[in-house]
């Protein structure tokens, strides 16, 4: 269900990049307005907006409610937001925070804080919303993919040119399809049998070495079948999956941040080889792992 919702949800916002290239792919159209402040530039879209906020310390936004779903990536400093007058979080440089439409949150800015905030119409994430509840929740970002991919997007925002327009719809694509399925491997664990959170807890320990669904089922006390339809049926998302989408993130941490051989990577994410994790790694990324470490080690 997982793989067919994200498929049909990139088709949905694909459609909408369409219809974007043709209204403003003008020769003549300089999409970076400058405006006044705390919003430096804006760049709009048919469906949606990218923002370049920079907020002075001390500013403080009261309790509201967004009307739009929209992603706030840091780009320096830190901000604090909180919900029903308590402290939630606090986002520093890096961070990548998700609300949906009519969230309500309040924010803080304790030191000058500089802000890229992408917006989704209404109308773009209803069509969308129609597929998966995912995006109906909040959600803090931590996958090193995503904010690679935010990363990627502010610097297509900075070129000033129309035609990088484009690749920002198609990262943006991504983004939301990310955020889908990082919301998909988490559920509320109240929600869930005590069984079936002891089977994710052990996927989640054990998945960079090979597991079988009659081992988890084993450790959760259940017939592999039952977990399979349960996971799936709660998580909306496969066991398979979810192994897969710890493993990449794994990958995206080791492959970032350390200069280990890809052949070393593989075996410690969980894949059986190199080749394995090269093409899993290009299935969900969109770029093989040697690449993906170029770009994050040279940016």
């Amino acid at each position: 269900m997982s793989a067919s919702i994200i498929a049909r949800a990139t088709s949905v916002l694909a459609t909408e990049a369409s219809a974007f290239q043709r209204l403003r792919l003008l020769p003549e159209h300089n999409p970076r307005l400058e405006i006044s402040d705390p919003a430096t530039a804006v760049l709009s879209g048919h469906g949606f907006r990218v923002i370049e906020n920079k907020y002075k310390r001390g500013l403080e936004f009261a309790s509201h409610f967004s009307e739009h779903a929209h992603f706030c990536y840091v780009l320096e400093g830190q901000y604090t937001e909180s919900t029903g007058g308590s402290v939630s979080a606090t986002f520093q440089a890096g961070s990548l925070r998700y609300n949906p439409p009519g969230y309500e949150h309040a924010r803080s800015f304790s030191a000058g804080t500089h802000c890229l905030l992408l917006e989704i119409d209404r109308e773009v994430f209803d069509r969308v919303a129609n597929l998966t509840d995912t995006l109906q929740r909040p959600a803090n970002i931590g996958s090193i993919l995503c904010g690679w991919l935010a990363h990627c997007l502010y610097q297509k925002f900075l070129q000033n040119d129309p035609l990088a327009l484009i690749s920002i719809e198609g990262i943006l694509l991504k983004l939301l399809a990310e955020t889908a399925r990082q919301a998909n491997g988490s559920g509320p664990a109240g929600n869930v049998p005590r069984w079936l959170r002891i089977a994710h807890e052990y996927l989640d320990s054990n998945f960079q070495r090979p597991l079988t669904l009659a081992e988890v089922a084993g450790v959760a006390g259940v017939h592999r079948v039952h977990l399979a339809r349960e996971f799936r049926r709660r998580f909306s998302i496969t066991v398979g999956e979810f192994l897969r989408k710890k493993r990449v993130e794994q990958a995206c941490r080791l492959v970032s941040k350390t200069n280990d051989p890809l052949a070393e990577v593989a075996v410690n994410c969980g894949f059986s080889d190199q080749s394995h994790l090269t093409a899993t790694f290009r299935r969900q990324v969109g770029l093989p792992p040697g690449r993906f470490r170029q770009m994050m080690q040279a940016g």
